[in-house]
């Protein structure tokens, strides 16, 4: 059996290296151009640019999400919590094209308006990462209100993304884990 010429992953990266550069204004010709792909290829992978740049945000969350529970794995929820938190900022230093490609879209809008092939997909993207977040809130608060689960989520998820969305499309400093944690620390202090 052959092997294809060009693969879905160098396809996705060449879409990555194209969002990293121009944001959304992606075109299908210029990541075949990067592939070195005849455009037909691309759409035989993928049934429209949206659909590429779905599957794109889908793979890129996947990474993130294997980073963001590695670093939620901790028996300590405190730990666990300030690591996740952490990892948003590391996540995006060290992978910065999945970073830029996961800012393509909102997983509340994109379920509504997602091609038929990738629905079931976006839609439950999400769920181990609130279960886990959930489970935390248990460990961290013992009493869950739902205050607290509010307070897990801007300590955890909310404000990490929040500081380092303006540096998507730049250098993430080298002092924003450390204001993240202690942002998020603060933060889970509220709950107490």
């Amino acid at each position: 059996m052959a092997l294809a010429k060009f693969t879905t992953d160098g396809i996705l990266d060449a879409a990555a290296e194209e969002v990293r550069n121009h944001r959304s204004a992606v075109r299908i010709a210029s990541i075949a151009a990067r592939v070195g792909a005849p455009t037909g290829s691309i759409y035989h992978r993928f049934g429209s640019r949206e659909e590429l740049l779905v599957h794109l945000w889908l793979r890129s969350v996947r990474r993130f999400h294997e980073v963001y529970l590695a670093a939620g794995r901790s028996e300590d929820p405190e730990k666990a919590l300030l690591g996740m938190a952490e990892s948003v900022v590391t996540f995006t230093r060290d992978h910065p094209q999945d970073a830029a490609s996961m800012a393509l879209f909102r997983q509340k809008r994109l379920v509504e308006n997602t091609p038929d092939s990738c629905r079931e997909a976006v839609a439950h993207i999400n769920d181990e990462i609130h279960e886990r977040l959930s489970e935390l809130a248990q460990l961290r608060y013992g009493r869950v209100t739902e205050k607290r689960r509010q307070l897990v989520r801007i300590a955890a998820a909310d404000g990490p993304y929040g500081f380092v969305r303006p540096y998507l499309w730049d250098t993430v400093p080298e002092w924003l884990p450390a204001v993240v944690v202690a942002s998020s620390t603060a933060v889970l202090a509220l709950g107490d």
